[in-house]
């Protein structure tokens, strides 16, 4: 994999949001038996990083149609072969749920990552909740010296109960 042709380069922030949503069409993309294998789909080359010279790190941005962008962590070694990857980002919504990631280094081999689950009420509709509710997860994804990423949770706040889900009557 090469550097070239990437849009940006040693991003610290990952969020898929409005500016991404403009933009990304115009990045270069590429079809690769590896992306299609996990991705199924072409993607967009959105970040080469420079964290660790003895392998090849970047994101891409994959297309997932009505659930929206998301932000891949690709580390490879440097013949290419496949270390570890992870979705550092995204944002898209289906059923009345909005599901959000984002990720940022707060340290050279330490991103911290914020997800979300969001069911949005539906006023008027008989059967809906009548106020919106949330789960929300805080993770550390550590890149271990291997490649390889690790993921810690370390706090979860939890509003949802897919059980026992509170409906109008």
């Amino acid at each position: 994999m090469q550097k070239t042709g990437f849009r940006y380069f040693d991003k610290k922030e990952f969020v898929s949001d409005s500016l991404l949503r403009a933009e990304y069409k115009t990045f270069n993309t590429l079809r690769h038996p590896l992306f299609e294998r996990i991705m199924g789909s072409k993607v967009y080359l959105y970040s080469w990083q420079e964290r660790d010279k003895s392998k090849n790190e970047f994101t891409v941005v994959g297309d997932d149609g009505e659930l929206g962008l998301k932000i891949f962590y690709f580390i490879l070694d440097k013949k290419d072969s496949l270390l570890s990857w992870k979705q550092v980002s995204g944002a898209g919504g289906e059923g009345g749920y909005l599901f959000e990631t984002s990720s940022r280094f707060i340290s050279r081999d330490t991103l911290l990552s914020l997800g979300s689950i969001t069911r949005m009420a539906m006023a008027g509709e008989r059967g809906f909740m009548q106020e919106s509710m949330g789960d929300t997860s805080f993770s550390y994804v550590v890149i271990l010296p291997n490649g390889q990423l690790s993921t810690r949770l370390f706090k979860e706040v939890k509003q949802l109960d897919f059980e026992n889900e509170q409906w109008i009557e």
